[in-house]
């Protein structure tokens, strides 16, 4: 065949090896890395223009066998899998009590072994060795105390005078037991709440019911509120006292191995005596209140086992509409804790009370004092 043009042929072959040498150099812009050991050709660039759209697709996940944190390999970087979190039981919550810090700064009460113990502040006595190292438990901020007495009480005297007699003077004077044979002895009962809303102040409340009954034929005639009891007429005597307490208690000194605190309030006494016969029945019903202050100390003897035994030690004076007495306790004590700040207690000791109205037309005093026990708790 002959070739007519050659000419045309000649410009061809031109273009195409022109395009040929340049096609490479436009069809791939990045930075050339061919000349990377053990890289090939599609996974060399960078440019995401010159990739084929199956390669945007996510990576198939892999199946982990290790809990150990994995490493997952990419084309250009490596993302560490975060560790999956572990659940883990909460734990407990058990607060400090609060009353375990001191309120105010006091020198330090334990000695190491083998020496003596420092000097108590002024006015606490020394029980022993023991007394400088065991801690004293006690009612802490938030915290509630419940507790119940039982009280053996010895009617020691009661006497009464109420009314006139029948020639308008001052009526009869009346002993209860001599004359009314009231009980010599009773079981008092008494309840305490108290509500610490402090870690050194606190809220408390008492509640103490007396009763007494009897029934008996008087041998001396009397006059009671202006009624006549004749001598071997039978009587039935019926005395009902009850008691509510309200006051505030301020811990003032706090250590270690002693509590003292000073109180003060308001008792309401709701009074009643009523004697009866088949003839004549007076009845002497009476509400009265009374302001009262006192104190109270507390303090550390000795450990014994897995308790704390201490002295617990309480009086007050009551006063107003021509009343005056007073009430004191003594008893000791036997803590048990109980963990989280709770522990429970038990008592035994002695109480007295005392008080006195003495006016000529209108006299009322009562006297009482015998064994007592306690059980308490705190929590």
């Amino acid at each position: 065949m002959v070739i007519t043009k050659p000419l045309n042929v000649l410009v061809c072959l031109t273009l195409l090896l022109t395009l040929i040498w340049t096609t490479p150099s436009w069809t791939y812009s990045a930075s050339d890395l061919s000349a990377g050991p053990g890289l090939q050709g599609d996974t060399l660039s960078a440019d995401p223009r010159t990739r084929p759209p199956q390669q945007y697709r996510a990576p198939a996940k892999r199946a982990i066998s290790s809990p150990a944190p994995q490493f997952e390999a990419t084309r250009t970087h490596r993302v560490k899998r975060a560790a999956e979190p572990v659940y883990e039981k909460p734990k407990a919550f058990c607060p400090a009590p609060l009353s375990s810090r001191p309120v105010f700064q006091t020198p330090q009460l334990g000695a190491p072994p083998g020496q003596a113990c420092p000097p108590t502040p002024s006015g606490l006595p020394r029980f022993g060795q023991t007394a400088c190292t065991a801690y004293l438990p006690r009612i802490g901020a938030k915290q509630f105390q419940v507790a119940a007495r039982l009280w053996w009480a010895k009617l020691n005297a009661s006497t009464i005078v109420w009314g006139t007699n029948g020639l308008g003077n001052v009526g009869s004077e009346i002993d209860l037991n001599r004359d009314l044979a009231l009980g010599k002895y009773a079981y008092i009962p008494e309840y305490e709440g108290r509500c610490q809303i402090r870690p050194n102040w606190g809220l408390r409340f008492n509640f103490m019911p007396i009763n007494f009954r009897s029934n008996t034929t008087p041998q001396v005639s009397f006059f009671f509120g202006n009624g006549f009891y004749p001598v071997g007429l039978p009587i039935l005597t019926t005395w009902d006292r009850y008691i509510y307490r309200w006051d505030i208690v301020y811990d003032w000194y706090q250590a270690r191995h002693a509590v003292a605190s000073i109180f003060s309030g308001y008792s309401l006494y709701d009074d009643k005596l009523m004697i009866t016969n088949v003839v004549t029945r007076r009845s002497r019903s009476r509400t009265f209140g009374l302001a009262y202050a006192g104190g109270s100390l507390e303090r550390v003897v000795r450990n014994v086992g897995g308790g704390i035994y201490s002295m617990n030690c309480k009086w007050s004076v009551q006063f107003l509409e021509g009343y005056f007495g007073w009430d004191g306790y003594a008893a000791g004590r036997m803590t048990i804790p109980m963990g989280c700040g709770r522990f429970g207690y038990l008592e035994g000791g002695w109480r007295w009370i005392v008080l006195d109205r003495d006016d000529p037309s209108y006299r009322d005093k009562t006297s009482l004092d015998g064994a007592i026990g306690a059980v308490g708790l705190v929590f």
